[in-house]
């Protein structure tokens, strides 16, 4: 019995063995498709933001009312808003007697205009007080056509506070149909040439005169180029006053003995009264000025009239001509909020175009070279002044508490000049007030 189990339970395992290989295999399971890569949604196109609106404020002195100032608002600032839609500009106009008290309202009250129109000398002024620009020119190639004698003027520490916009370089003119009467060939080339000079083209008659051979004969301005014409600075190395420098001495002595070749004493009577420019009125042979004290560049008496830039002085190996100019200029002041706004206004401003066309209401010099073109190059006496400027031209510029200064020299030069003072007197006063003066600025200790 037990035998037949066994011989049951092997067929029952046997059967089983053969009916699992005859089953069908379950499939196995399978892993779903891998997804195919897409290309993500092209991009829409978006506005930029908008950049926030701002308005910056010009304050400007140099203007002509009812033109130059239309120029500004009704050309330039719509010029410029198509570059910059961003930025208003608005208009500040001052006169000459209220710029200095508008100016220095704005610095004490930390803010004001975003510009500052300013004459020739101010950089000594406000220099500490106006924006370091030379992040802004440094890559903007414009700024290689500005003659250095403009750039003189907006320097400061090293870095540009601002654009020149407005030129008046000074030279010497001489009449050379009344140097050929009194025996001269050529104009002065030395400072004595230009005393024998003053003096031989001079006619005295009755103690009055009756022509001058140069004009004017006390320009404190004229004492500035005259130094450093000789090759010296108003300044020494540690900030103080130079006015006892040999170049300051000889300077001062020079027009002293250029005024006696003129006045032989003051007693002498002036020349008689006239109209118009004197160089075109026979009775002065030579002057120092620029050309709005000229006679107009049109007037044929300018094919009897040399433009030069000056003289020179053996004793002094570092003399050379100087031909002074005078910018008046357009400043950023660091207080402003919106400095990168007014710098591209200043540039646009300083475009050849618009330089050439606002100096041009002015009879004045663009202070860039490759604007010259128009009025300028068709114009033989401003071409000539021109290339004297390129090549002789010295920034008035750096001059320190000028107003005080200014009213110091025209104290003492007189004293000396009508032989109420002597030379060293007048040196030692110059140098001592003006060394007061800039104590009391808080520029010298």
């Amino acid at each position: 019995m037990r035998s037949k189990v066994w011989i049951l339970a092997t067929v029952v395992s046997a059967l089983a063995i053969l009916l699992s290989a005859c089953a069908k295999p379950t499939p196995a399971p399978t892993q779903p498709p891998a997804p195919q890569p897409t290309q993500p949604p092209a991009p829409q196109p978006t506005q930029p933001p908008a950049a926030e609106k701002v308005t910056i404020q010009v304050m400007v002195v140099d203007y002509i009312p009812d033109k130059t100032d239309k120029w500004l608002e009704e050309e330039v600032v719509p010029a410029f808003q198509k570059e910059h839609p961003n930025i208003n500009v608005e208009f500040v106009y001052v006169n000459w007697g209220t710029l200095d008290e508008t100016v220095q309202g704005y610095f004490a009250a930390g803010e004001g205009a975003d510009i500052l129109n300013l004459g020739s000398e101010y950089v000594a002024e406000y220099g500490d007080r106006l924006a370091p620009l030379g992040q802004y020119f440094k890559d903007w190639p414009d700024w290689a056509q500005f003659l250095p004698g403009t750039l003189d003027t907006v320097m400061w520490e090293g870095e540009p506070r601002g654009l020149p916009w407005l030129t008046a370089p000074r030279a010497y003119m001489c009449r050379t149909d009344i140097l050929k009467d009194v025996g001269w060939d050529h104009v002065p080339t030395t400072f004595a040439e230009m005393v024998k000079l003053a003096g031989d083209a001079t006619i005295v008659e009755g103690g009055a005169l009756k022509r001058q051979g140069f004009t004017p004969l006390d320009d404190w301005q004229e004492y500035i180029s005259l130094i450093w014409t000789l090759g010296g600075s108003i300044y020494k190395d540690d900030g103080s006053p130079n006015f006892d420098s040999p170049e300051a001495k000889a300077a001062l002595q020079f027009m002293y003995d250029r005024r006696r070749a003129v006045l032989p004493n003051e007693q002498t009577a002036g020349l008689p009264e006239t109209t118009g420019a004197l160089l075109a009125s026979d009775l002065v042979a030579c002057q120092w000025g620029n050309l709005w004290g000229a006679p107009a560049t049109s007037d044929p008496i300018w094919e009897k009239i040399e433009l030069f830039p000056g003289f020179t002085h053996p004793d002094f190996p570092k003399s050379k001509p100087v031909v002074q100019v005078f910018n008046d200029w357009l400043a950023i002041p660091a207080y402003s909020k919106h400095i990168p706004e007014a710098v591209e206004f200043l540039k646009f401003l300083g475009s050849a175009e618009n330089l050439n066309t606002y100096n041009s209401h002015f009879g004045s010099f663009p202070p860039r070279k490759d604007a010259w073109f128009g009025y300028v190059e068709k114009d033989t006496v401003m071409k000539k002044m021109g290339e004297l400027m390129s090549q002789y031209g010295v920034g008035f510029a750096d001059i320190r508490e000028t107003a005080q200064f200014r009213d110091v020299l025209m104290a003492e030069m007189p004293l000396y000049f009508t032989d109420a003072q002597d030379l060293d007197t007048t040196l030692k006063n110059i140098q001592e007030k003006y060394t007061q003066i800039l104590r009391d600025a808080g520029r010298l200790p």
